[in-house]
């Protein structure tokens, strides 16, 4: 026989600790609940909501400024090419770049002086404006001005 069936009282520690450990638990509970309570718990999520937002708007920070430093370097060769652009026009419109343009693509040459022809015109048309101008005329040119404005604004 075992020393725990002889004696009865054995049985009887085993249920006392069982009742110990349940009051443990109980009392563990208990502190665990204290521990967790509703404004502990509301500052828990504030807090973690806080770390939320800090990530998202660090992220947030990190992508503006990639597309920022994008935006820029696009700007810059925008730039560069304007610059190359203005260059290239002030090439083409430049009296030199005409002149050989016009030689060695079109076949153009120069003019001597041999082959300009003048042309003289027998009677030279001349141009003559009226000086008598009436007062009367004048106001039924205003008149006219004036009822041509008033029907367009019709």
């Amino acid at each position: 026989m075992d020393k725990s069936q002889r004696t009865g009282r054995q049985a009887v520690p085993n249920v006392r600790q069982r009742k110990k450990s349940a009051a443990r638990v109980q009392t563990s509970r208990s502190k665990l609940l204290r521990v967790l309570s509703f404004p502990r718990v509301m500052a828990a999520i504030a807090v973690a909501c806080f770390c939320v937002m800090l990530l998202y708007s660090n992220m947030q920070l990190t992508r503006l400024t990639k597309e920022i430093e994008e935006q820029e370097t696009a700007l810059e060769q925008v730039q560069s090419e304007y610059v190359s652009l203005k260059a290239r026009q002030g090439q083409t419109l430049s009296i030199s770049y005409i002149e050989q343009y016009a030689q060695k693509e079109l076949g153009m040459v120069k003019m001597d002086p041999s082959q300009i022809e003048y042309i003289e015109m027998t009677k030279p048309e001349v141009t003559e404006v009226s000086d008598t101008t009436k007062l009367g005329d004048a106001v039924a040119n205003l008149m006219r001005g004036f009822t041509a404005v008033l029907e367009y604004l019709r």
